[in-house]
């Protein structure tokens, strides 16, 4: 039965991609605790280019070493279709300073914005990769053969598409 199950997981992970919207776990797309249904930042912890609605707030979750957490999305556009080509990636991070902040409110670039000058420990701001990753990515040039749709980048700089 698990082999099965294990089966059907890497089946679906190698047909099912395109954009998709989290559901669990709840937090993704940028959101923490707002009130309402529209996301508050569509840049808290990353440049999402997506709806505001899109993911759950994130309630009151804590994982412990070795919980098994269950991953589920929604497509957004087709797969499947002969028209189009659908890989899905799962990215994640684990890390001492990782966590979902207590604000929505963007990380600040300038460390003298962040508690005793340090961003990567100011636990009032969520993170999911420290300053100095931050900033590499920042002055890196982004891959311009990437396919971007029909967003507006804005720059042209790593941080537009996460490479």
């Amino acid at each position: 039965m698990v082999l099965r199950c294990l089966l059907v997981v890497v089946v679906a992970m190698t047909t099912v991609t395109c954009d998709v919207y989290l559901h669990g776990p709840r937090g993704s797309n940028n959101r923490l605790n707002e009130r309402g249904r529209e996301r508050a930042n569509a840049n808290r912890l990353f440049d999402s280019q997506n709806n505001n609605r899109g993911g759950y707030n994130q309630g009151s979750l804590i994982y412990y070493e070795g919980s098994i957490v269950n991953i589920e999305w929604t497509n957004q556009h087709s797969c499947g279709d002969p028209n189009n080509h659908c890989e899905l990636v799962i990215q994640y991070m684990c890390g001492e300073f990782t966590r979902d902040g207590t604000t929505t409110r963007t990380i600040p670039e300038r460390r003298d914005q962040c508690e005793n000058w340090n961003c990567d420990t100011d636990l009032e701001f969520g993170m999911h990769e420290n300053y100095a990753y931050y900033r590499n990515c920042k002055n890196r040039q982004r891959n311009e053969g990437l396919f971007t749709a029909d967003q507006d980048l804005n720059r042209d700089d790593a941080r537009s598409t996460r490479q």
